[in-house]
């Protein structure tokens, strides 16, 4: 994943998971997103659904944990998420 794909795919994150962290958080998303703050972002979208318990897909789940990967961020929180189908 090159740093544009990373870039838009961090982008979207904050209306993907909007109904599903609390609104603070999706404030705060929402600006880290607007001031190109990725890696924060990614690690508070993560943070929120994991506190939040939140259900993922598998595929969402494997889809912020490449971009942590792809940010070389620790992926330890991914383990919190609430995986379901």
């Amino acid at each position: 994943m090159n740093e544009s794909e990373v870039i838009e795919r961090a982008e979207a994150l904050p209306e993907l998971y909007a109904d599903r962290v609390r609104p603070e958080d999706l404030d705060g998303m929402r600006s880290m997103a607007g001031a190109g703050e990725w890696q924060e972002l990614v690690d508070l979208v993560v943070a929120s659904l994991g506190l939040s318990r939140a259900p993922v897909t598998a595929a969402e789940r494997d889809e912020l944990g490449s971009l942590l990967a792809a940010m070389d961020l620790p992926d330890g929180a991914i383990a919190a998420l609430n995986v379901e189908g």
